[in-house]
């Protein structure tokens, strides 16, 4: 199956559930938007083994606007030169926390009508094992990844180090959750849970 997101394409394993949630019109949209300030992560996967809530942030070309964001809490929101309006936004390490955990608490809404909205069955479907299967047993792997991509390296911080310094901060913030986190590129991501085509 493959979804485009950010001006890139990515391709999930044939025997792999998948859904671009935040595009989900039904509950996403016209529900869970509802709520201020509501936001998901882009995708969820269910492979056989694992789930794994995925965010992509596709910086190239606009990496100027989009420094602030690497630096772990807020830490440069106020002081770097950018164009963008960055009232109300975080970095990026605060961002996808509460992205995983308001798809966490969106899940649960669905759950909740069962099967009283016929329309929701395939989101239902998914909740339900994510919620049944995923998270209750806890016997199968939950990653969150932040897939980012962009020329951020500098001559005092490696791409690396800057993902590495995301990575620590966001594992951070998920204590409460028993995950895996990973911050990749196209350069690093595992191709057993997607893969780029383009």
């Amino acid at each position: 199956m493959v979804f485009e997101e950010s001006r890139m394409k990515f391709e999930f394993p044939d025997n792999s559930r998948n859904i671009k949630f935040d595009d989900n019109e039904e509950f996403y949209r016209k529900l869970f938007n509802a709520l201020p300030g509501s936001k998901a992560v882009d995708f969820i996967s269910l492979g056989k083994e694992y789930a794994a809530f995925i965010e992509i942030k596709n910086c190239l070309g606009d990496e100027g606007n989009c420094r602030w964001r690497i630096f772990p809490n807020n830490k440069k929101r106020e002081t770097s030169h950018t164009t963008v309006d960055v009232e109300g936004r975080d970095s990026l390490d605060i961002e996808i926390p509460e992205k995983v955990a308001m798809t966490l608490a969106t899940l649960s809404g669905v759950v909740s009508f069962g099967e009283t909205r016929g329309s929701l069955q395939e989101l239902n479907d998914i909740a339900s094992e994510i919620i049944m299967n995923y998270l209750r047993k806890g016997r199968k792997k939950k990653y969150v990844i932040l897939f980012l991509e962009g020329n951020f390296e500098s001559h005092t911080r490696s791409k690396k180090m800057i993902m590495s310094e995301l990575q620590k901060s966001m594992r951070e913030k998920l204590k409460w959750l028993n995950c895996v986190v990973s911050v990749v590129d196209s350069d690093t991501y595992n191709p057993e849970v997607f893969r780029i085509i383009s």
